[in-house]
């Protein structure tokens, strides 16, 4: 009882903290992948505040500046995280608002660097990780605007700081904090366009992957001549489609078609005539049967159909319309044109059998059409 109660409360707790992850991030992936990053850019931000506060309490900022300047970052946190949280934030192209935030990060960083007096070298450092955390997010032109964007900024902040005396540095200092905004910029676009070509590169092999793997899969179920499904993918849905029968009871019938007379087409006409047959029959068959119904290329001119939940009337009456838009069909090449008939054998799965036994039962309706003449179908 005590493990018991133990695993009970175990589970609510978990519950609860998973409607509070959901409540607070979103309850799908893509809301909560943008809430997260949100999330993490307000961290960043909070730790900013932090050294603000810090470079405040030791004498080098004016506390009630810092004070205003927080509050201000804080509103912008708040704003963009109820941006993306409320999904009012799919109504623009970038949902994450990831090129926004820098932009308002910049110039929370700007403000910063005028009010730390001789404290001011952090929001350099800030830059750096502002600009590692905006490079995921944003496009390589998006990247360069904001570079240009935040030299003018830190451009205007460094100039209000000198013409204020707000401390005693020389121009001199001013200018190499001025050069290591460019480092931090030019090494962030660097990074950037890096990692974009990375990405570039990935997605294209990706789509490559997914291309090859989709070649494979033709492969291994399509007949390459016809399209149809390949033998070996016609045993496994005959195998799953004996299984559904034996559950649920419906009728399966299993039907084989051989081309009349095919070996006089290659031997008249050669075997790219006899590629065209195989293929126009595979369309005439394929647009005579029902959607529901399967057509694989069994070997050679033979042809096998899957026909589900269907009884011996409604068998024969689909194989017959088969026939006959066989029998009307012209394969022309060049000024010949070539007529081909088909003998259909067809029989029903019967609960117990095997998929050799079923075959075996329509092969021998197949001959039994031979033997009486082709160009026609029998069941057994």
């Amino acid at each position: 009882d005590l493990r018991r109660n133990c695993m009970q409360d175990f589970d609510l707790r978990t519950t609860r903290l998973n409607r509070l992850h959901d409540l607070l991030l979103g309850p799908d992936r893509p809301m909560r992948i943008r809430t997260s990053q949100a999330a993490l850019a307000s961290v960043l931000m909070l730790a900013s505040m932090a050294d603000m506060y810090l470079v405040a309490w030791y004498g080098l900022a004016d506390m009630y500046h810092v004070v205003l300047w927080s509050v201000f970052c804080t509103l912008g946190l708040v704003l963009v995280f109820g941006l993306i949280r409320s999904g009012f934030s799919l109504r623009w192209a970038d949902p994450s608002l990831a090129f926004g935030q820098m932009l308002y990060a910049i110039a929370c960083n700007a403000v910063a660097f005028v009010l730390a007096g001789h404290g001011r070298g952090i929001s350099l450092a800030l830059m750096a990780v502002i600009f590692m955390f905006g490079m995921f997010g944003m496009s390589m032109r998006q990247v360069v605007l904001v570079a240009l964007y935040a030299m003018l900024l830190f451009g205007v902040a460094m100039w209000v700081a000198m013409e204020q005396a707000l401390t005693d540095e020389p121009a001199v200092v001013y200018a190499a904090y001025f050069f290591m905004l460019l480092i931090v910029l030019t090494s962030s676009t660097i990074l950037t366009r890096r990692l974009g070509l990375m990405r570039a590169h990935t997605r294209k092999q990706k789509a490559q992957l997914a291309l090859a793997l989709e070649k494979i899969q033709l492969i291994a179920t399509r007949d390459e001549l016809t399209g149809t499904a390949n033998r070996r993918y016609m045993q496994e849905l005959m195998r799953e489609e004996i299984q559904r029968a034996e559950r649920s009871g419906a009728t399966l019938m299993v039907a084989i078609l051989d081309i009349d007379y095919f070996k006089r087409v290659n031997d008249s006409y050669g075997h790219q005539a006899g590629d065209r047959c195989l293929q126009a029959f595979a369309r005439v068959v394929q647009s005579s049967i029902r959607t529901t119904d399967r057509l694989a290329r069994w070997g050679g001119e033979e042809f096998l159909i899957l026909l589900s939940d269907t009884d011996f009337a409604l068998a024969l009456a689909c194989l017959e319309r088969v026939r006959t838009q066989v029998e009307q069909a012209v394969v022309a090449m060049g000024e010949i044109e070539i007529r081909i008939t088909v003998s259909i054998g067809v029989t029903q799965y019967q609960v117990g059998d095997s998929i050799e036994q079923t075959i075996d039962r329509a092969d021998l309706a197949l001959y039994a059409a031979k033997a009486q003449g082709r160009n026609q179908v029998v069941s057994v």
